[in-house]
C-alpha cells in the first residue's frame, strides 16, 4: 500500500508563491505580446481542471520542496497528469498524430505563442529541473533542441520579449500582499481573489496556516 505523504504548511506556502510569480510572468508578457485571448483558463494556471491551485495538485507538486525527495513517479507525476488537462497544454504538448513536425489541428496560431511565452517564461524562471534560471541567449539554445513543433514558436517569441521591459517578479514575495507588477487591472483582481480564496479554503478544509 502506497505511503500517502501530504505537503507542509511551509511547502505549500512555497507552491503557491512559486505559481503566484509564474502567473503572473505569463500574464505579463502576455499583456505585453497581445496574445491570449484565445486561451479559456485565465488567469494563467489558476483556473479550469488541473489548475496549479486545485488541491490535488498541490498536494503533489508541493512535495517537490521535501528533503530528502520524495518518489517523483508516485507523488509528482500524478499531479502532472492532472495539470496537464489544462488548455495550454493540451494544444501546446501534443503534436499532429499525423506529422510530429506540425502542431496539434486542434490548437491555433495563438495557442501555439501562447504556449511559447509559457515555455520561454519556464525558462526565465529558476526551476532546478530545467537546470535553473536561463538567459534569453540560453533559451534559444533549448528552443532548438524542443520537439520541432514547439521551437519555431519559442524562438520567434524570444526577441519580442527581450524587447520588452522586463517584469520585476522579485516585488512578489507574498501571497497575501503583493503587487501589479504590470498586469491588466482585472487579471491582477481575479489573480488576488484566487489566492485570497485558496488560502482561506486551505486553511479551513486542510488544517493548513498559510
Amino acid at each position: 500500500m502506497t505511503e500517502v505523504i501530504l505537503p507542509t504548511s511551509e511547502e505549500v506556502k512555497k507552491w503557491m508563491l512559486f505559481t503566484l510569480k509564474h502567473s503572473c510572468h505569463v500574464e505579463y508578457f502576455l499583456k505585453g505580446l497581445d496574445l491570449g485571448k484565445n486561451d479559456p483558463e485565465r488567469p494563467h494556471e489558476l483556473i479550469g481542471t488541473g489548475n496549479k491551485y486545485d488541491w490535488d495538485v498541490i498536494k503533489g507538486f508541493a512535495l517537490l520542496y521535501r528533503r530528502p525527495k520524495v518518489d517523483c513517479k508516485t507523488h509528482i507525476i500524478p499531479a502532472l497528469r492532472l495539470h496537464g488537462q489544462q488548455y495550454h497544454h493540451r494544444m501546446w504538448d501534443n503534436p499532429d498524430p499525423d506529422d510530429e513536425t506540425k502542431y496539434n489541428p486542434e490548437a491555433t496560431g495563438e495557442d501555439m505563442l501562447f504556449g511559447a511565452v509559457d515555455a520561454n517564461c519556464s525558462l526565465l524562471e529558476n526551476r532546478e529541473y530545467q537546470g535553473g534560471k536561463h538567459s534569453y541567449e540560453e533559451i534559444i539554445e533549448v528552443a532548438k533542441k524542443n520537439p520541432p513543433h514547439k521551437a519555431p514558436w519559442m524562438l520567434k517569441l524570444v526577441p519580442q520579449m527581450q524587447k520588452l521591459e522586463q517584469p520585476k517578479l522579485e516585488l512578489i514575495t507574498s501571497l497575501h500582499d503583493f503587487p501589479n507588477i504590470g498586469l491588466p487591472e482585472y487579471i491582477y483582481d481575479l489573480i488576488v481573489g484566487r489566492t485570497r480564496d485558496t488560502i482561506k479554503l486551505l486553511n479551513s478544509e486542510r488544517g493548513y496556516n498559510l
